[in-house]
């Protein structure tokens, strides 16, 4: 009687197991191996029912996210060409201006005064030009008549020379005086906000060391910047599209990447990506943070398995296949993956098959399977 007691409490077990019923059999997909006696008694495992699907071609397009933030697409610290002290200043924080409009004052007076003295001093060099010229024409006329020497006539044509020079100079002496008093008046260089305002009417200017006095941010237009990991360097191209996710509106704001550095960050191993968002109603702000999501163009027909098939072991990709009734681990080599499939490089012949679902995941390489349904295909 004690040989046949294990031979009993297998068959007792096997009978309590069939009579669970169909509720207790394995839906298809099923990672867990079930156990049966053979006629002599012994546990034998049974195959585990397994989905498929077939490795196919075709496109795929990968979603690139990345954190970023958006900064104004030009900003200008604003001094002054000429020194002098500030008489007014014409905006306050937060002031939106257009290109041209005045944002600050210089002193005119010690400018009008220097070009009233330039204007002066071409007159005096014009009037010396013009009698020198007399001189030279009265010489000629002498000349005519042997009372002046060839030698005089010779110095009164370099005089007239030098005086021209001088005129010249004198002139741009007051070309220059006029451009001084015309910067003590700064304008705008371009339409946007007005970041800040550092200086107060009685501020002295200064131009070296420059004295900043306003801060100017092109705001109708800002750009959105973000950081791409290196692994991702043949993916963004410059005309992808892209959306930048700001908390606190209700949609994305749809754009195109409109610049791909050619620079690595040594340190982050990343690379920049900038892109420009409109703005007309300026309600971003330059500074705030973002997500990026960069849709890069399709890859047209490459290799695709689900990615559901794909389990990653020891720093490896891998796929399951159904060799002779048994999974068996395949290594992949990967390139876009996306939400939904992943593209094989190597590894996979195009008419295999691979296991998907759950049991792609859970089931050892070895154990025995059995393929119940296709995915895409009607059950068998």
């Amino acid at each position: 009687m004690r040989c046949r007691a294990p031979t009993l409490l297998v068959l007792l077990l096997a009978v309590a197991w069939l009579g669970c019923g169909p509720r207790g059999a394995p839906e298809p997909g099923a990672s867990q191996p079930t156990l049966s006696t053979d006629p002599s008694g012994r546990s034998v495992e049974l195959a585990v029912e397994v989905t498929t699907a077939p490795v196919r071609r075709g496109s795929i397009l990968e979603r690139v996210s990345a954190p970023g933030s958006l900064h104004a697409r030009r900003e200008s610290h604003i001094g002054a060409e000429v020194s002098g002290r500030i008489q007014q200043v014409f905006v306050n924080d937060g002031d939106r201006v257009q290109a041209g409009a005045p944002l600050f004052q210089i002193d005119r007076g010690p400018y009008e005064m220097a070009l009233r003295q330039a204007e002066a001093m071409l007159d005096v060099a014009r009037a010396e030009r013009a009698q020198i010229e007399a001189d030279l024409a009265r010489g000629n006329e002498l000349r005519r008549s042997d009372i002046v020497a060839a030698e005089q006539l010779e110095r009164l044509r370099t005089q007239v020379a030098v005086a021209k020079a001088h005129e010249r100079q004198a002139a741009e002496g007051v070309a220059l005086a006029r451009h001084h008093l015309e910067q003590t008046l700064v304008v705008a260089p371009f339409g946007g906000s007005v970041a800040q305002r550092l200086v107060d009417e009685g501020t002295t200017a200064l131009v070296q060391p420059q004295t900043i006095a306003i801060v100017l941010q092109e705001t109708d237009q800002l750009e959105a910047e973000a950081n791409i990991p290196e692994s991702q360097l043949s993916t963004v191209r410059v005309g992808d599209t892209a959306f930048v996710h700001v908390e606190g509106l209700p949609q994305p704001i749809q754009t195109e990447v409109s610049a791909v550095s050619d620079t690595i960050d040594p340190q982050a191993r990343t690379y920049r990506v900038r892109m420009l968002v409109p703005n007309p109603e300026h309600v971003l702000k330059a500074g705030i943070f973002a997500r990026i999501d960069i849709l890069p163009s399709a890859k047209p027909d490459v290799m695709l398995v689900p990615r559901s098939a794909v389990r990653s072991e020891e720093g490896a990709n891998r796929v399951l296949v159904v060799r002779d009734g048994r999974a068996e681990s395949v290594s992949v080599r990967l390139g876009v993956v996306s939400e939904s499939d992943a593209e094989v490089l190597s590894g996979l012949e195009a008419d295999s098959a691979v296991i998907v679902g759950s049991a792609a995941r859970e089931i050892a390489p070895g154990m025995p399977v059995r393929v119940v349904v296709e995915s895409g295909s009607p059950p068998s």
